[in-house]
């Protein structure tokens, strides 16, 4: 990708992971610090939420699917896949409801179709069904920033030719 500047090294220290070396993802945001700067705590706050990890990787793959972000899809769904057993993770997640996974999966993704595809459609209906799950307000609000953030970085990564 010719247009895109490389980063200045002195960058490349902030962009090293503690698990090894950055994802293109991470380096192609990297080009513009002070907003790779800012966006570095919410990708760690989402990631550090008391949402378990095999679900917070089901709502990523399954929002990054309904948006065609095809490089963030593929990641979660090999770590989906790990984390859960599943052979054919976007099979299993695009036939959500006839599945076998749980009620509680199967709200959460509900809510991620709607506010991916549809914000508007979102009313208190939807956020009830969560509830009704056993789901409470701040897990709501977990996942509620779980599929706006994945809903972003999708279009940042597709934005960068990802």
């Amino acid at each position: 990708m010719p247009w895109i500047k490389p980063v200045k090294q002195q960058h490349m220290k902030e962009i090293k992971g503690e698990e090894g070396p950055s994802s293109l993802f991470d380096r192609l945001i990297a080009n513009e610090p002070d907003l790779y700067t800012a966006f570095r705590p919410l990708q760690k706050a989402v990631k550090e939420t008391n949402l378990p990890e095999d679900l917070r990787e089901a709502v990523i793959t399954f929002v990054s699917m309904k948006n065609g972000c095809r490089y963030c899809t593929e990641s979660h769904a090999a770590l989906l896949k790990e984390l859960t057993g599943v052979e054919n993770v976007e099979e299993w997640l695009e036939d959500f409801e006839a599945s076998s996974m749980s009620e509680q999966w199967k709200a959460v993704l509900e809510y991620a179709g709607r506010l991916t595809a549809k914000p508007v459609q979102v009313d208190k209906e939807s956020v009830d069904r969560l509830k009704e799950a056993g789901f409470d307000a701040r897990e709501i609000a977990v996942i509620n920033h779980t599929v706006a953030y994945t809903s972003y970085t999708n279009q940042l990564s597709m934005g960068l030719g990802l």
